[in-house]
């Protein structure tokens, strides 16, 4: 009984943490980092990926929930988020695609373990330079990070849903290094984490698009979720990120 109640808490806390308040993700005024991250050649996982991995139906847990990179995630219920269809109408958030990785504690058995992952610690995924920390009320931190690699080119890693963050903007940081720790939100504790060929996305989405008609711009970390009538510019890719836990296996 006290597992079924912790899993129907997953969903509860996944329709309302995945929210985030709009006056929360406006830019600050803070200025730009200035350091340039020395050129990295080799990734790894914020967390163990023995111990950690996102929720699956039938595979990590029983609940009609998915958070995996560039699905839809039936769970999170049919409240609308900042996207807005032709019709001038907020798009379901179960028809949003999910940008990122939500990386639960697993049990032996390969399970999520509702909540056991708050007070985890959350390691760079590679060296680079933070371009970015903002606090999202219950939902903790967010951290961006900008990595430089071998051909001059730059990616960025964001790590949501931290407390005790332990960087700050423009310094740099090492591959491996903790940065924070999984923020208590109960039965729903996770890293959403991204890996992304951008930094800002304070102006993401084209006027033209869903994302653009509604109010999806004005937040630098970006939103964890993309959607557009257009089906080859709804998912995650058309918008510059990449599947993380595929980035990082191949550049480990």
């Amino acid at each position: 009984m006290k597992r079924a109640l912790a899993l129907v808490g997953i969903l509860w806390w996944l329709a309302a943490c995945n929210r985030p308040d709009p006056a929360q993700l406006l830019p600050t005024s803070a200025p730009p980092p200035v350091a340039t991250p020395p050129p990295v050649d080799h990734f790894d996982f914020p967390l163990d990926p023995a111990r950690f991995g996102p929720y699956v139906q039938g595979v990590t847990g029983p609940l009609d929930v998915d958070t995996r990179y560039g699905v839809q995630n039936n769970g999170l219920g049919q409240a609308g988020k900042c996207f807005v269809d032709r019709d001038g109408r907020p798009v379901p958030f179960n028809r949003l695609y999910h940008a990122g990785e939500d990386w639960f504690a697993l049990d032996a058995r390969g399970q999520v373990e509702a909540g056991a992952a708050r007070g985890q610690p959350v390691r760079t995924v590679a060296g680079g330079v933070v371009d970015w920390r903002q606090t999202i009320g219950a939902q903790g931190q967010i951290v961006v990070i900008q990595h430089r690699l071998a051909d001059g080119s730059r990616i960025w890693s964001a790590y949501w849903h931290m407390t005790d963050v332990t960087v700050s903007r423009g310094e740099i940081v090492r591959r491996g290094e903790v940065i924070g720790v999984i923020a208590d939100q109960g039965f729903n504790s996770h890293l959403h984490w991204e890996i992304r060929t951008w930094g800002d996305g304070s102006d993401l989405f084209l006027p033209t698009t869903a994302g653009g008609r509604g109010t999806c711009n004005g937040r630098v970390p970006a939103l964890g979720y993309t959607w557009d009538d257009i089906p080859a510019r709804a998912v995650p890719s058309a918008w510059g990120y990449l599947d993380p836990v595929k980035f990082v296996n191949a550049h480990r």
